[in-house]
């Protein structure tokens, strides 16, 4: 399992505002997506021609940002499932923000938090076999600990994953509802780069 997510301590309306002012410094514009224009095969679009998210309702305290994750692999400015620029950008207008990332297969995750337009803490880790254990004080579940006490909600959905009108199916992605909570309080999101799809 993949994933890359950003939790804004603030409220939906004005989280999904923060995101068109951040994009639109870099030559994004909003647009309404259609089931036509929705990417339908994986690494079928690159970052600076669309991008495309799911903001859920404030659940725990905290707005989750879901972004569509399955970008080509042309030289790009991140190769993160999460967009760091984004999450200080918001920490400076919609709220501080967690950014946290996991590739459980190669037993690496990663978290920042931004506060004011800063990291204020961050961590990266990378376990090997023999690292892992079920010892729940140890290094590897300090991730768990945070996502815990935070109350994170939706850990591991990816944008992909949640269906609805805008959102054609993805080659090899269910499109499974279960266990997303406040799936019917999701905003989607949708813009088109500088660079046309």
């Amino acid at each position: 399992m993949g994933f890359g997510h950003l939790y804004v301590n603030g409220d939906p309306p004005a989280v999904a505002d923060a995101i068109a002012r951040h994009l639109g410094e870099k030559g994004f514009r909003k647009i309404d997506l259609t089931p036509d224009r929705h990417p339908t095969r994986m690494k079928e679009i690159h970052e600076n021609q669309m991008r495309l998210y799911w903001i859920s309702p404030r659940l725990g305290g905290w707005t989750g940002i879901h972004e569509f994750r399955y970008y080509n692999n042309e030289a790009r400015d991140r190769w993160g499932y999460a967009d760091e620029h984004l999450g200080v950008a918001l920490s400076k207008t919609a709220g501080e923000v967690w950014r946290i990332e996991v590739l459980d297969g190669a037993g690496f995750w990663l978290y920042a938090h931004y506060v004011d337009g800063a990291e204020k803490e961050g961590k990266a880790y990378q376990d090997t076999p023999a690292d892992r254990t079920l010892d729940r004080s140890h290094p590897r579940y300090e991730l768990n600990a945070i996502a815990e006490r935070e109350g994170f909600r939706n850990l591991g959905v990816g944008y992909e994953h949640i269906p609805g009108a805008p959102v054609a199916p993805i080659e090899n992605v269910p499109q499974d509802p279960a266990g997303i909570e406040g799936l019917e309080g999701f905003i989607h999101l949708a813009f088109e780069g500088p660079t046309p799809a």
